[in-house]
């Protein structure tokens, strides 16, 4: 089976693990990602509470994992190993998940593009280039199934960003789908929202002409207007879309329902938390959609109600 086949993309919609803050917060580790080294049993605990929730698809512990961010810690020398053990955990739970109960898993490598530094010191395209690269090349070295590209809208240093990604792919020897998350980055200050909404517009087109699997929208600098927003980017990227979920945003039914982002819908993400991961789940269940796991695997499902309404797109961190 293909990385398309098994993310579902152009076919059945994907429920996909939340963000790795809360399940490894209690570590009391100062970068979450360095325990992709000093504690991989932890970091696997974290992924299996997900698969338990219902996940399908698991986010590898690297949403911090750029060397510029690492290079806080002193660390960016570690980006390349920090990001092959992170594709190995996730890689790790999901084969002994499938193994146990027969179904279908898979990988999904974070892989987050610095475009700046400080207020207005921005990296140069080759900085970025080789910063994607090392990140692409480790995931795909250890495994994941495919990449989530997390970049601003700036033209120059996105097209970079995926050239890196696609020569890391190369020196790992393996070609996966890459999926974008756009995130929008003010610069200075955020300007109106109809200047956002057409610099992310712009941004995907811009994907779909470098042929791009999926495309999603990071909603920081963008509550307002967030599901307008990523429907008039679908108008001009022909690819899938990945919605996130959390309780502060507009409705994911609405999202769902949406009659230019719904059928499209590839991934659905999972929320902040595993527990939120076990409530879409058992909603997506209840609603009979295709992205939901039988109930009987949400080992996590904490017995709350609701209706689909009360899970909102969000991002994971």
């Amino acid at each position: 089976m293909t990385a398309q086949a098994r993310f579902g993309f152009g076919t059945a919609t994907t429920l996909i693990s939340g963000g790795m803050a809360e399940p490894l917060g209690g570590i009391g580790a100062p970068c979450l990602e360095l325990l992709n080294i000093t504690n991989p049993r932890e970091v696997r605990a974290a992924h299996d509470r997900y698969l338990a929730a219902g996940a399908r698809v698991l986010r590898t512990n690297t949403a911090n994992a750029s060397p510029e961010r690492l290079d806080r810690y002193r660390m960016d020398d570690e980006a390349f190993i920090i990001s092959y053990m992170a594709a190995e955990h996730a890689q790790d739970a999901v084969t002994r998940a499938r193994k146990s109960d027969g179904i279908a898993r898979s990988v999904l490598g974070v892989a987050r593009v610095e475009t700046r530094f400080g207020a207005s010191g921005f990296l140069s395209l080759d900085r970025v280039a080789a910063a994607t690269r090392t990140m692409a090349s480790g995931l795909v070295g250890g495994g994941a199934d495919a990449i989530l590209l997390e970049a601003a809208q700036d033209p120059a240093r996105l097209t970079a960003a995926v050239a890196g990604a696609r020569h890391g792919m190369a020196d790992a020897g393996r070609i996966v789908p890459i999926h974008l998350k756009l995130r929008y980055d003010p610069v200075f200050s955020v300007p109106s929202r109809a200047r956002v909404t057409s610099d992310l517009v712009a941004a995907a087109s811009q994907a779909a002409g470098l042929n791009l699997t999926g495309l999603s929208l990071a909603p920081v600098n963008l509550v307002d207007g967030w599901r307008e927003t990523l429907g008039a980017m679908a108008r001009v990227f022909g690819g899938s879309l990945f919605a996130e979920s959390a309780r502060d945003l507009p409705d994911l039914a609405g999202l769902i329902a949406d009659p230019v982002i719904g059928p499209r819908l590839a991934m659905i993400g999972g929320g902040l938390t595993p527990d939120d991961t076990a409530l879409l789940n058992r909603l997506l269940v209840r609603a009979g959609h295709p992205a939901a796991l039988p109930v009987g695997f949400a080992a996590n499902d904490t017995g709350r109600d609701g209706d689909l309404g009360h899970i909102r797109s969000g991002q994971a961190g």
